[in-house]
């Protein structure tokens, strides 16, 4: 095991001088609807969760039955470019087969009527669709042989491992890019989870979409802000925000909203920010809010395990650095 203070303070200091390939989750600029984006049901299980060897996706009204294999494949190409580090593909497998696997075991335990015999929703439209093999030649042109066996090899190397806590399946939530630090689900879902907690990730400052910027009209923001009926909005709207407060992470935890105050991962899915880290700027003709990161920020940062991994970092390193006091299990 490496010894993470020094490694952190060492990257730190010197973050801006080390130079990584871009990393990619996808082309969607809009949080994707996976665990990259959401954790509905989140809770500390200290149950055991049975598995079976295939998982069925509920895409539209349609169930698509696929193998673990098959399904893994192409999670792995959703969620990452098969440009970054082997050992952070096997991070991203072992912690989608353990996500989707828990999904997995809650529906058999507890059948949910609306998923129609599935064992939860797509990870994103365009999946499977746009993750077969024909869709993947499209995509990755005369490199289609080489990320294809660079993808298979990683979930070859970890097929059936999966993170446990006192013997249960973990609720294995990942996003792309933190905004230097991940967040502890207490602060975004109000569920105080162990193995969820804020850990720092300073290599998430490197990437290439780590900083963006959304600038909307008054009137833009008025209409999306509408949704939330506690808000009521002055005529100046200089006025519309207050004053932020901060998790000890960085995120926006509550900020007053017109009248009221909201929570940062209100603001953020009301206004489809990348993150809710983020501020506000207003110049008499536009807000424009500049946000840092991209994702919810809780459990693994995709960008963050890549960095890691160019350290010089296992994958089993990687995953236990993100969630803390887990064991992988097989």
């Amino acid at each position: 095991m490496k010894g993470y203070g020094l490694l952190f303070l060492v990257a730190a200091a010197i973050l801006l001088l080390l130079p990584l390939p871009a990393f990619s989750k996808g082309t969607a600029s809009t949080p994707p609807s996976s665990p990259a984006d959401t954790a509905s049901d989140i809770t500390d299980s200290s149950e055991p969760l049975t598995q079976t060897a295939v998982f069925r996706v509920l895409c539209g009204e349609e169930v698509v039955a696929l193998t673990e294999r098959d399904f893994l494949l192409r999670t792995l190409a959703l969620e990452m470019s098969p440009t970054v580090h082997t050992e952070a593909l096997k991070a991203q497998t072992v912690a989608a087969y353990t996500y989707y696997s828990r999904r997995r075991a809650i529906q058999n335990e507890k059948p949910d009527a609306s998923l129609k015999g599935a064992d939860f929703v797509t990870p994103a439209d365009s999946f499977p669709t746009d993750y077969t093999d024909e869709a993947l030649k499209q995509r990755w042109g005369d490199k289609y042989d080489a990320y294809r066996q660079k993808l298979e090899g990683a979930v070859d190397s970890v097929t059936g491992y999966t993170l446990q806590r006192d013997g249960a399946l973990i609720d294995a939530c990942y996003f792309a890019i933190s905004n230097g630090s991940t967040e502890s689900a207490a602060t975004v879902w109000g569920a105080d989870i162990p193995y969820l907690q804020a850990v720092a990730s300073p290599g998430d400052r490197l990437a290439p979409d780590y900083c963006s910027t959304l600038t909307l009209t008054p009137t833009q923001v008025q209409t999306a802000l509408a949704a939330e009926a506690a808000v009521t909005l002055p005529d100046d709207p200089a006025a519309w925000f207050g004053k932020p407060t901060l998790s000890a992470a960085g995120t926006v935890d509550t900020i007053p909203v017109g009248g009221t105050t909201l929570k940062g991962t209100q603001v953020r899915q009301l206004l489809g920010l990348r993150s809710a880290t983020f501020t506000v700027d207003y110049d008499k003709e536009r807000f424009t809010f500049t946000v840092y990161g991209y994702g919810h920020g809780v459990g693994m940062s995709q960008y963050g395990a890549d960095y890691l991994a160019r350290q010089g970092y296992t994958y089993e390193e990687i995953l236990q650095y993100y969630y803390q006091g887990v064991t992988l299990a097989k």
